[in-house]
């Protein structure tokens, strides 16, 4: 069976995308939960309340981020599997 046209098949960068997606957005969260809860903390210990988020705020960012981080990671997966099916496919048509 021949294919016509693009012989490379289904791009690999578009297999490794959500990947990388999903990746980020869990190195988003663990930045939240690590980086801004200290600095919260820190600003609180030195008195700087022009930078201090009171702690229900905090806490609602950090469960909302937490949320469309599962959003985000469960979406990148279904997009990850799906464009590995397609690749696989592309591949054996070639191959």
């Amino acid at each position: 069976m021949k294919v016509e046209g693009n012989r490379s098949g289904y791009p690999l960068r578009k297999v490794i995308a959500p990947l990388i997606l999903s990746l980020f957005s869990i190195a988003w969260y663990q930045f939240s939960a690590i980086y801004l809860v200290k600095a919260d903390q820190e600003a609180l210990s030195r008195a700087n309340f022009a930078v201090y988020v009171n702690q229900p705020q905090l806490a609602g960012y950090l469960e909302a981020t937490r949320w469309i981080c599962y959003v985000i990671v469960y979406v990148g997966l279904i997009l990850f599997w799906q464009a590995l099916v397609k690749f696989v496919r592309s591949r054996e048509v070639i191959g």
